[in-house]
């Protein structure tokens, strides 16, 4: 049996991560492109640089400035970030469905006898998702299985105590893994980010006293100004603070639910401690979506 569930969850599930991946790289590259014309248009328009009849650094600024506008209707008019966003709570949605079906979560749980019953509901509340999607085009992998794949269905109709150590090793230890490195990698970041921006302010502050005292006449203020902006909207982008704050809120709740993962004995007290646990983990995503849109 394969160690990581995820490579046989259904088809919904995995187009709309890879739906989420190609979102975040779209907006990411293009909101880079932007910010960097606009940085350029920046540079080349304090100065001029005569080249016969023309002034190229006026040139060089125009075609930056173009650029920037031909990335912002892309912006505008494809959404990269509506797909991201919209795609990634498709696929947790996804996710924490098929989590709850595969170990016997509420509303799945296995003191319900009707399998094909089951199943029936998993179905719908795939559909559920599917049919509120707006944003992408959810396409799935030619060799992908049904939605109720032949692993999950083996992975359920294992004992109580197998499903929980699937649960443990799968879910919970894993994403708790994944939030506590995802924590420490945006804090990092964003106390990089502070010290740059820091340091571009104070460059600018040096700078317009130079100016002031005319010691040089060249307009750095406004090339450290533009600069300091750009990565100012970069930061707001990747909310680097706030996803460490809202990851490790996550990875500690979740160290929570490890220290309590024995308490339920039995289906039925099973069922309700996934549920919760699966709530714990939607949460921190419900923030994150909160904070996008």
């Amino acid at each position: 049996m394969a160690s990581n569930p995820e490579t046989g969850f259904p088809s919904l599930y995995r187009a709309a991560d890879r739906g989420a991946i190609v979102g975040q790289r779209r907006l990411l590259t293009a909101t880079g492109v932007r910010l960097t014309s606009l940085v350029i248009a920046a540079i080349f328009g304090s100065f001029s640089l005569n080249a016969g009849h023309v002034d190229a650094a006026a040139v060089v600024s125009a075609g930056a400035l173009a650029t920037a506008l031909v990335t912002e209707v892309y912006l505008l008019t494809v959404r990269p970030d509506r797909q991201w966003y919209e795609a990634r709570a498709a696929a947790e949605s996804a996710k924490t469905l098929a989590w709850r079906y595969l170990v016997g979560g509420e509303p799945f749980g296995r003191d319900v006898e009707n399998d094909e019953g089951v199943d029936l509901l998993l179905l719908r509340r795939f559909s559920e998702i599917t049919g509120g999607i707006r944003g992408f085009t959810p396409v799935p992998p030619v060799e992908e299985e049904s939605q109720v794949t032949a692993m999950m269905r083996s992975i359920r109709a294992l004992s109580l105590d197998e499903r929980k150590q699937h649960y443990m090793t799968g879910r919970i230890n894993d994403q708790r893994a994944w939030y506590t490195a995802k924590a420490r990698h945006h804090d990092r970041r964003a106390a990089q980010w502070s010290v740059t921006l820091a340091g571009m302010e104070a460059v600018g502050l040096i700078a317009a006293i130079l100016n002031a005292n005319q010691v040089t006449n060249a307009d750095l203020p406004g090339i450290v100004g533009a600069i300091a902006a750009a990565g100012i909207a970069w930061l707001q982008t990747r909310q680097h603070q706030q996803l460490a704050t809202s990851y490790s809120i996550a990875a500690l709740e979740l160290g929570d639910i490890v220290s309590r993962v024995e308490w339920p004995r039995t289906e039925s007290e099973w069922a309700h401690f996934v549920d919760e646990s699966e709530e714990a983990i939607s949460r921190e995503h419900m923030l994150w979506w909160g904070s996008r849109s």
